[in-house]
């Protein structure tokens, strides 16, 4: 490629992002944040906490999770000293979740599955691959390719989610895809 082409394709791509809107910006910005949630956990109650869940894809979930507690750190679009709540329990190839953190927001395809947009509190799910496949009340498929961590022990802990999905849908959207149907979502 001589030079000439290539200043061309600069000049082209930098006009794009500078035509494109702050729209288009924002979005490739809330699809790299959307990739992990990430924080440390701290009661807001006297009472000890306990927390020991791993969850693969939503098939393999094990442990038990039954936390209400403030979050120092970032998720869901959100930052800083966050609401978090962690329902859980798994059995291998059965389960059930909820996750919370921070406000709540329906149209969040990580969040609500898109017959649940008119819901006013965070669902609870069927995970584990033998009671998704027998009963109903699965994730939304955005919360399918993910993997959750949470350890909380007493009065502190920590916890991480990471959506590899979401790592593909942040490359695809810089050619305006969006497959996981997450951009320009509004409260």
């Amino acid at each position: 490629m001589n030079n000439k082409a290539l200043s061309f394709l600069i000049l082209a791509a930098a006009l794009a992002c500078l035509f494109s809107g702050c729209a288009y910006m924002k979005d490739r910005g809330n699809d790299l944040i959307d990739i992990m949630d990430l924080g440390i956990t701290v009661n807001d109650k006297i009472e000890p906490q306990f927390g020991l869940y791993i969850d693969f894809f939503n098939i393999l979930p094990l442990g038990y999770s039954h936390i209400e507690a403030k979050t120092i750190g970032f998720g869901n679009r959100q930052g800083g000293w966050l609401y978090y709540a962690d329902d859980s329990w798994g059995v291998i190839f059965w389960g059930r979740e909820m996750k919370a953190l921070g406000e709540f927001n329906p149209k969040d395809p990580h969040r609500t599955r898109k017959d649940q947009r008119e819901a006013t509190e965070w669902p609870y799910y069927n995970v584990g691959l033998a009671r998704m496949i027998s009963e109903d009340d699965s994730p939304p498929t955005a919360q399918f390719i993910e993997c959750q961590r949470v350890l909380h022990l007493g009065w502190i802990g920590i916890f991480a989610h990471l959506r590899p999905i979401d790592v593909v849908d942040f490359i695809l959207g810089w050619t305006t895809l969006d497959i996981v149907g997450d951009d320009n979502i509004t409260e």
